[in-house]
């Protein structure tokens, strides 16, 4: 032990020595913390909408107030040329367009059903995919309004018609569906994997680059020693940048911790664990800082974001795809840390993610070791 705590001791005086480093690992994950915070949002609101309107009827405006008041569309275009939607969905004036047919107000006092148009610029497809969503549930509600008041007008109870469902949704753990809350706990993962990956990568190579690699050689220190007392500060800079970036996220973003932090720190610890592993691979595997930067940053800042399910949905990936992510640690972190945000889940709950997250964690970190003894 007092072998590894001297190397700890260096590691941490290296630290202190290099304010620019111990800067660049605080500051970084809060910049990236805010980036991702407020520069990725799939919640869609102010969609230019475009009309064409040949009906002039009350309505036709009562629909498009609908859609306006919703606080998702703000009418920015009408016309009563079908072409003019066209172009100004061409120049990107708009990003939906709406057509009332001349007959909508007449049919709809009749009670017969109308076709209204849709248009969407599908060059952005998930933003088309969200603005359709949301089309079709107001004029949905327009229709179901609609046909009420007819049928009250006539004397008809909506009970009677059969059209008595009534539909009453109910969302859990994120009731306004904020997509801020869907993507700060997610960063948490990015952030320990690339600060802590990329902070170790260059620990061995700086003592190949320094020359003070054959003193370790010829020292008793054992590869679990060397490896140990290399992380040992980096780890504990890691829990500094998990305090702040849960900090900030509950106070500037408003993101609640439901669950228990005691456990978000060790499962924190775990998946530490195996980033430490990554970047002491990279770094035991090259001659370099640079080319141990590199390559820790290929094989855990990508994977990380694309493979992980911190935006797009495991599930909707190709099988093949879905293969390899199950040798991303940050596929099992990121549904723990959302578990222990959001939904308050238990280390019951979270299990199925812990034991292959510390499996790779264990792998990771043998395998470092293994790497570094070949190469003394």
């Amino acid at each position: 032990m007092r072998r590894t705590w001297a190397l700890m001791r260096k590691e941490f005086l290296h630290l202190i020595r290099d304010p620019r480093s111990l800067f660049t690992a605080l500051f970084n994950p809060l910049l990236m913390l805010f980036l991702y915070g407020y520069g990725i949002s799939t919640d869609i609101s102010h969609v230019r909408l475009g009309v064409v309107d040949w009906s002039h009827s009350q309505q036709a405006h009562d629909l498009i107030q609908k859609f306006t008041s919703s606080g998702y569309f703000v009418q920015t275009f009408q016309t009563d040329r079908y072409e003019d939607l066209g172009k100004a969905l061409d120049d990107r004036r708009i990003q939906v367009g709406i057509a009332i047919p001349a007959n909508f107000g007449k049919t709809v006092v009749n009670g017969k059903s109308s076709s209204v148009q849709v248009i969407l610029d599908g060059s952005d497809p998930g933003t088309a995919n969200s603005v359709s969503g949301y089309a079709s549930t107001i004029l949905s509600a327009y229709s179901f309004e609609t046909l009420s008041s007819t049928l009250t007008k006539k004397g008809i109870a909506l009970g009677k018609t059969g059209l008595s469902f009534d539909l009453r949704p109910r969302i859990w753990y994120n009731e306004d569906l904020l997509s801020v809350f869907f993507i700060v706990p997610g960063v948490v993962a990015i952030v320990l994997m690339t600060t802590t990956a990329t902070l170790t990568a260059g620990t061995i190579t700086r003592e190949r680059e320094r020359g003070s690699i054959e003193q370790i050689v010829a020292s008793p220190v054992t590869p679990a020693e060397l490896m140990l007392g290399k992380t040992a500060a980096y780890i504990v800079l890691a829990f500094v940048d998990v305090l702040l970036v849960v900090l900030v996220a509950h106070a500037l973003f408003g993101v609640p911790l439901r669950g228990s932090a005691w456990l978000l720190a060790f499962c924190s610890l775990i998946f530490l664990a195996s980033s430490l592993g990554l970047g002491l691979l990279g770094s035991a595997g090259s001659n370099s800082q640079r080319g141990a930067m590199t390559t820790v940053m290929l094989i855990t800042t990508l994977p990380s974001v694309i493979l992980s399910g911190f935006v797009f949905p495991i599930s909707s990936m190709p099988k093949v795809v879905q293969v390899f992510t199950y040798v991303v640690p940050a596929r099992y972190f990121m549904v723990i840390s959302r578990g222990i945000f959001l939904k308050g889940s238990s280390f019951s709950d979270l299990w199925p993610e812990i034991w292959p997250m510390t499996l790779l964690a264990v792998l990771l970190l043998g395998a470092s070791i293994l790497t570094f003894k070949k190469r003394i």
